[in-house]
């Protein structure tokens, strides 16, 4: 048998083997067939449109925030999209911009809460390839963790008084877990996802909470319920417990102990650095403590606005040029800045930048970046006298369109009855609406809070003022029955009640 390999007739070069003439014929196959799959997928990218390729968006933002951001990213450059072009359901406002391969939508307020949500951006166009499309997304909404007080009853045997509880729930669910329980709780804040709590130390261990010699402990509380002790100006008693979110911050008003050793404060205002667990006060334009009657953290800043005994409101920087320790009588810091005289500091914007205050002849909106003052002008009502008091400003307008919108809280008084008729009402684009009002007469409205969304308030009620009986608290006292309504401010329904009160957000 010949041993020559054998030779192409048509080429002169070597044949392959035989058994190599199956594979070779496998492998054509398969590379004609990539290029066939290539050259459809470049005829497919030429005539359709953009193609959906991610969808990014914050579940905890965009229903805590005003301006949250929907991200669609797209496999190719994009044309401008117009609003004209989206549409959302359930309706809600929002803006638009293009970002090369994405579409960005912003939405003017924060949505509902446990809502699911369809977006269509029709007529999507690429930049190199004239050819539209239309991008669908889809995704759901949850609701953030709130959490109240709830007391114990009194009782005139100290040792059968149970243990106040903060507890943790949803408007949407009657599901409550118990985030902290402790003996004689007299107020707290969130941290994140902790708690500061204060409490009331009793030498005596009276359930009445009565006289002179209470004083009070501050507890950092973790997740699981767990308390840290946290450091206090000395013996005495806190008030107006605040938190600056994000900024690892706590404040309060200080009373010091009639026999506390030490510096005696009167209503100081301190400020709590979490990082270091030290108090240190507040100074006032003479670098002595500054003593308040009230004051707040500017929302989401450690900026604080807070008004002296003269009645004059100071904004002040508590952190360093650098951002980074509270006041420490150092000199290269920013003295308190004097924004006039108000018989009334009411309530702090969501966009931290505006406050509103109060004298005898009216509200006023301080808008602190611009250095403006305007008159918040009340809805008249014929045959009564009007006052409003308790302010708390919507986060983005409840229509998106209104960002000085506001629940007000609302008495109206009959001079031909000696009536008194309180309701809460909604103020948007000079228009107001009744978001709730008393079920009774004898009903009185105490306080309220806005959720982060503007869907709901919590409104804290005595629901019979005739057998009120307080719990004796030496600070935050409150009705024995206190109850907080949770209402939904586009419908005015009542979605759920609670025994407590001091509803806070997460």
């Amino acid at each position: 048998m010949s041993t020559e390999p054998r030779v192409d007739l048509l080429t002169g070069q070597p044949s392959p083997p035989r058994s190599m003439r199956p594979f070779r014929r496998s492998l054509w196959i398969l590379v004609g067939g990539l290029v066939a799959a290539c050259a459809a997928l470049i005829a497919v990218n030429l005539v359709s449109g953009p193609r959906l390729t991610a969808v990014d968006i914050d579940r905890a933002a965009v229903v805590s925030s005003a301006n949250a951001r929907l991200v669609l990213a797209t496999n190719r450059q994009l044309e401008e999209v117009t609003p004209e072009q989206i549409s959302i359901e359930p309706a809600t406002t929002f803006q638009v911009t293009t970002s090369a391969n994405s579409v960005v939508i912003s939405f003017s307020q924060p949505l509902a809460y446990n809502t699911d949500y369809a977006v269509a951006v029709r007529g999507v166009t690429g930049t190199a390839v004239n050819r539209d499309s239309t991008l669908t997304a889809k995704f759901s909404t949850s609701e953030p963790s709130l959490y109240y007080l709830s007391r114990a009853a009194p009782s005139a045997d100290a040792g059968a008084r149970a243990a106040d509880r903060i507890l943790r729930t949803t408007t949407g669910s009657a599901d409550t877990d118990v985030a902290f329980a402790s003996p004689n709780i007299q107020e707290f804040v969130p941290i994140g996802s902790e708690l500061a709590v204060v409490t009331v130390n009793s030498e005596q261990g009276s359930s009445e909470h009565g006289g002179s010699d209470f004083t009070n402990a501050l507890y950092r509380v973790d997740a699981d319920g767990a308390a840290e002790a946290l450091n206090l100006p000395g013996a005495g008693l806190v008030h107006d417990l605040q938190a600056a979110p994000g900024q690892s911050l706590l404040g309060f008003r200080f009373d010091s102990a009639a026999d506390a050793p030490g510096p005696h404060y009167d209503n100081v205002l301190f400020v709590l650095d979490l990082r270091t667990n030290a108090a240190t006060a507040v100074l006032d334009v003479d670098g002595d403590p500054l003593s308040v009657t009230t004051w707040g953290f500017m929302a989401g800043r450690a900026d604080i606005v807070a008004q002296q005994y003269d009645s004059t409101m100071m904004l002040i920087n508590p952190l360093d040029q650098s951002g980074g320790n509270p006041l420490e009588n150092e000199p290269e810091l920013d003295p308190p800045v004097p924004l006039g005289q108000f018989a009334n500091l009411t309530a702090f914007a969501p966009d931290g930048v505006r406050v509103a205050v109060s004298d005898r002849d009216g509200q006023y909106m301080l808008d602190l970046s611009q250095g403006t003052e305007s008159i918040i002008v009340p809805q008249s009502v014929v045959g009564t006298t009007r006052y409003t008091a308790e302010l708390r400003f919507l986060a983005g307008g409840a229509d998106g369109t209104d960002p000085n919108g506001y629940v007000q809280r609302v008495a109206e008084f009959d001079p031909a009855t000696g009536a008194v008729r309180q309701y809460l009402s909604l103020v948007q684009n000079g228009e107001a609406r009744t978001v709730y009002a008393p079920a009774s007469a004898s009903e009185t409205i105490v306080g309220f809070e806005l959720s982060p969304n503007d869907q709901f308030l919590a409104v804290q009620i005595v629901p019979n003022r005739n057998t009120e009986v307080s719990d004796g608290y030496p600070v935050n006292s409150q009705a024995a029955d206190a109850t907080t309504l949770f209402v939904n401010v586009a419908t005015g329904e009542i979605r759920r009640s609670v025994l407590g009160f001091d509803t806070s957000w997460h």
